[in-house]
């Protein structure tokens, strides 16, 4: 398995996007947010992405941002037609408007339909963040392999949320989680490692449990909320996702026939100013943070950690020690570069 630094993966994936047809600063923007993923350990979220991205850039079922239109808007938020264009670029507008309106309104909301695969939720908290808002994001997206609970038919999509608030002293704390008991990339890695997948993930039409990756493309495969077997609190959680999330962004709610493709989101800025004083908001975190750290660990851990913290701490390591990219997902970086002229690094 090959290990590259960050700053060739870097370059090598904003070169294939931006030969593939985005901007170059699109391009760029794009290739950081895949190289941070797996920087910070969502491998299934990084570059392993990018050589679909620019199948569907050169197909045109994805184009640059710049071709989005506004179909609603109010003094505090936005409703938006991507028009298929590139998510994740999108994605950070989206919550940089979301922004700029929660400092005027409280409360900055945009929701986005037609949108391309908008890649890690938890990037996008942090922008609110850096604003002395918090961030919360949503989507109804994904392909639809999440079963019910108590079902084994595919109804949902992993349908994730992302938040994210300041902390005085400490990182901001970023959740960032799918209601699916795992991201269907995270078996597109087992895919490309050659692993076996826990028997909690996935089960067949009689309930079976299924470990063969390569089975989760079969249509009578579904994967379990999150809580496997017991996942009720988070297929709940999935369908209030669904509905804000399908809902409010005119995509549609998961359905046979989903209104506009369903894949739509929300982005959602607070302004903590408008509540209490910022300053206040994050001792009032950081006394959460100290307080839920001091306790006993259990036997086999070794430290409590807060929302966040791991992918800071695998981020520090990565960076230094390079990036481990599975051969299958290198071959196939390779395979889109040679399609596009792009020369290959060394590494």
């Amino acid at each position: 398995m090959p290990t590259v630094p960050h700053t060739t993966l870097h370059r090598f994936a904003t070169d294939i996007l931006a030969a593939a047809g985005l901007p170059p600063d699109q391009a760029d923007l794009a290739a950081h947010h895949l190289v941070e993923a797996n920087l910070v350990g969502h491998d299934s979220h990084g570059v392993i992405r990018v050589p679909a991205y620019a199948k569907n850039l050169r197909e045109g079922r994805l184009v640059p941002v710049g071709h989005q239109r506004i179909v609603r808007e109010t003094p505090a938020s936005l409703v938006v037609d991507a028009n298929h264009s590139f998510g994740i670029v999108l994605a950070y507008d989206s919550m940089r408007q979301a922004v700029a309106r929660a400092k005027q309104h409280t409360f900055g909301a945009v929701a986005v339909h037609h949108s391309g695969h908008i890649g890690r939720l938890g990037a996008y908290p942090p922008l609110a963040v850096d604003e002395d808002c918090i961030g919360v994001v949503m989507l109804n997206g994904g392909a639809p392999f999440m079963a019910p609970y108590g079902g084994v038919s595919r109804r949902l999509p992993p349908n994730p949320i992302a938040v994210g608030v300041p902390v005085a002293g400490h990182a901001p704390m970023i959740l960032d989680i799918t209601t699916s008991i795992a991201a269907g990339g995270k078996v597109d890695v087992a895919r490309a490692r050659g692993y076996q997948l826990p028997d909690s993930w996935l089960v067949d039409a009689d309930g079976k449990p299924v470990t063969d990756p390569n089975r989760f493309r079969d249509p009578d495969v579904a994967m379990l909320p999150f809580g496997g077997p017991v996942g009720y609190k988070g297929y709940g959680l999935a369908l209030m996702i669904d509905a804000l999330a399908g809902g409010l962004s005119w995509a549609g709610c998961s359905a046979p026939k989903p209104t506009r493709g369903a894949s739509g989101y929300l982005a959602l800025a607070i302004n903590i100013a408008s509540f209490i004083d910022v300053d206040e908001f994050k001792a009032e975190t950081a006394a959460l943070v100290d307080w839920v750290k001091s306790s006993k660990t259990l036997p086999g851990h070794d430290r409590i950690s807060v929302p966040g913290e791991v992918e800071i701490l695998t981020r520090q390591r990565r960076e230094q020690e390079g990036l481990p990219i599975e051969q299958a997902t290198w071959d196939e970086l390779c395979a889109a570069a040679a399609e596009l002229n792009v020369p290959v690094p060394a590494h």
